[in-house]
């Protein structure tokens, strides 16, 4: 492994047996003035003299000693992680540095170590071509069970060559041969996405023409032991696979030898089941494991074909599949874990914050029915006292000068126009309080009900346009209601749902309002319509200043033979692109930024809308308005059946 990663850039590596003693070693290369290694790779604790000791010490002194320009590079293969104790306590011995176990996991980071060491800069091919040989180390067939040891026999061994003595010796700047195989896939560490496709997995490209003989074909899979499979040729042609398995299947046979090897290998192909499968590049990697699964008992361990494009085919192994599947899985299950968690503290803190809504609703609701209540006897006294100044001024005048000096210092003639004025002004900002606090607790009250009650959809709207009355500014709201009849359901339910649709349109607008390069985008928005025979561009929806709207529409609507009632929530502003609309109602999805919340509110309507009252939710952008005409923006119609 680190003679693939280091001998491609022209320093010799080579490793000492396990029978000689290492410093005996490098004792005999001073003693003969030859090269000292520029690096030792060593393992903390090596079998020597009869015994095993943390030859390291004395390493570490040698080298300090007789060779300082040598550096020691230490590894302890029986630990994942290195305390900074442990790091320190090498150091201090004259190690460069303390290595854990060498895995897949930290292979690019024990590499940049050496390759920090020696002063150059580690390849990309070497670093493919060391993680090739690791996977090979961690899944080759247990040799020692084929030649029929014991579990227990063959795992002691395997305990026993992890513990024995790898110290890696590494010369630089002599130069030597690339050694790297051509054939050998290019294992490169991917970082996967839950779309992720087969296209991004390690691919084998291996070819070979039926005009070959079989024995070319064997050493082609004993050169590399990974490969699964060879794409078969013939004069340039695909014709289709031969796999590892089948291959030495045939060549199991009776006089196979005599008969395959020495002939082309059309003559074996011809034997072996053509059965293959073969997937699309653009294949999502869980729905390729899960056609591979599909497959025959005989078939399920096969390679699969991967057609990247009309002539261009590769080699997917089904263990690499599988494996980057349960990476997949894992990483759904961690997001899954992460969103349940987030979603577990939204709605504690949306309980928490629904209760202090209730508590400090209903303390405001009684100053504020007081304020209503006295308001209206408050007019009738201003009223009776307007009218006993009346009669005084028409019973004796306001000829007296000190009469009419007080009516000038008070502005009689304003104050007797705008008092009634004033006081209607206070009765109707106290209703509007009033209906904002009932609102409130209506929303706050999330309990479910044995029966849900008759309520009117269009109260449930003006509702959340009350509670949002202060978001509504430079917004032009346009209603085009109705008289619809009453639906049976939950009324602090769908007040959250079109709260939830008409907040998002403002917070469309707002952004639009904020950004005129949108608006200019949008001005310019052009839709393809196909004729019988030619394409036009037709302009929708551009008017010459963009003013924001947004647009409420109640109806009834007859689908599938039956009654609904209909309420659309429109706007003018830049739509939602087609690419998304289909994970618009998934949960935390959003296109708004971390500092507006976890998501758009939209998987809790469809929610509320499809499960607790049996309606539907339909997103259109664009959509068709009143008077048929294509218009640029987003729609939401929410339909409930009619009792």
């Amino acid at each position: 492994m680190w003679h693939n990663a280091l001998s491609s850039h022209h320093v010799e590596v080579w490793a000492t047996s396990e029978t000689e003693d290492l410093l005996k070693l490098l004792d005999q290369k001073l003693q003969s003035e030859q090269t000292i290694p520029q690096l030792i790779i060593s393992d903390i604790g090596i079998t020597y003299s009869g015994g095993t000791s943390l030859l390291v010490t004395e390493l570490c002194k040698w080298s300090a000693d007789n060779a300082p320009e040598l550096k020691v590079l230490l590894v302890n293969p029986r630990q994942t992680q290195i305390k900074d104790v442990e790091k320190r306590w090498a150091i201090r011995r004259g190690a460069i540095d303390l290595l854990p176990k060498v895995s897949l996991e930290n292979l690019d980071s024990a590499f940049k170590a050496a390759a920090q060491a020696l002063d150059i800069e580690l390849k990309p091919e070497a670093l493919s071509s060391a993680i090739s040989n690791l996977k090979l180390q961690q899944y080759q067939p247990d040799k020692g069970a084929i030649k029929g040891k014991s579990i227990r026999q063959t795992a002691t061994q395997e305990l026993a060559r992890k513990m024995a003595m790898i110290p890696l010796m590494v010369m630089a700047n002599e130069p030597v041969i690339d050694a790297s195989n051509d054939l050998s896939p290019k294992n490169t560490k991917r970082q996967l996405a839950l779309d992720s496709t087969v296209a991004e997995l390690n691919l084998y490209n291996t070819k070979v023409d039926l005009s070959q003989t079989g024995e070319f074909t064997r050493q082609l899979f004993k050169a590399d032991p990974l490969l699964p499979a060879l794409m078969v040729f013939e004069q340039d042609k695909y014709v289709g696979m031969l796999s590892r398995r089948r291959f030495f299947e045939c060549l199991s046979r009776p006089y196979a030898l005599e008969l395959f090897t020495k002939r082309p290998l059309r003559v074996m192909y011809e034997q072996i089941p053509p059965e293959t499968m073969e997937l699309h590049g653009n294949t999502s990697i869980v729905m390729a494991s899960q056609l591979a699964l599909g497959r025959s008992n005989d078939e399920i361990y096969e390679p699969v074909i991967v057609r990247l494009d009309a002539d261009t085919y590769s080699v997917l192994d089904v263990h690499d599949l599988l494996l980057e599947q349960s990476h997949i899985h894992e990483l759904a299950t961690q997001l899954l874990r992460e969103q349940t968690q987030t979603s577990m503290f939204q709605t504690e803190k949306m309980a928490s914050l629904g209760q202090i809504v209730a508590e400090v609703s209903h303390d405001i609701r009684n100053p504020v029915s007081a304020i209503y209540s006295n308001t209206e006897s408050l007019l009738t006294y201003i009223e009776g006292v307007m009218k006993i100044l009346r009669t005084y001024e028409k019973e004796y005048g306001t000829s007296a000068s000190i009469i009419s000096e007080t009516l000038e210092e008070v502005n009689w003639d304003l104050v007797r126009s705008d008092l009634p004025q004033v006081v209607r002004s206070i009765q109707s900002g106290s209703k509007y309080l009033r209906r904002l606090v009932d609102t409130l607790q209506s929303l706050s009250n999330m309990e479910d009900h044995a029966n849900p009650e008759a309520i009117s959809l269009i109260d449930c709207v003006e509702s959340s346009l009350t509670i949002l009355s202060g978001r509504i500014r430079n917004i032009q709201i346009v209603k085009n209601f109705v008289e619809l009849p009453k639906i049976t359901g939950y009324s602090d339910r769908l007040i959250q749902v079109f709260m939830n649709l008409i907040s998002n349109a403002l917070d469309a607008m707002v952004d639009m309002k904020s950004h005129p390069d949108l608006v200019i985008q949008r001005d310019h928005l052009f839709i393809k319509e196909e004729g019988s025979n030619k394409q036009s561009n037709v302009l929708i929806d551009m008017p010459l200043t963009w003013q924001p709207l947004v647009i409420i529409t109640s109806a009834i609507a007859n689908i599938d033979n039956r009654n609904w009632v209909s309420v659309k929530i429109a706007d003018n502003g830049m739509g939602i692109p087609k690419e998304i609309q289909n994970r618009i109602f998934d949960n935390f999805f959003t296109t708004k930024g971390q500092e507006h919340g976890n998501g758009l509110g939209l998987a809790i309507c469809h929610q509320i809308i499809t499960q607790q009252h049996q309606g539907k939710i339909v997103l259109r952008s664009p959509y068709l308005n009143h008077k048929g005409d294509v218009t640029i923006g987003t729609e939401f119609e929410v339909l409930l059946p009619i009792s």
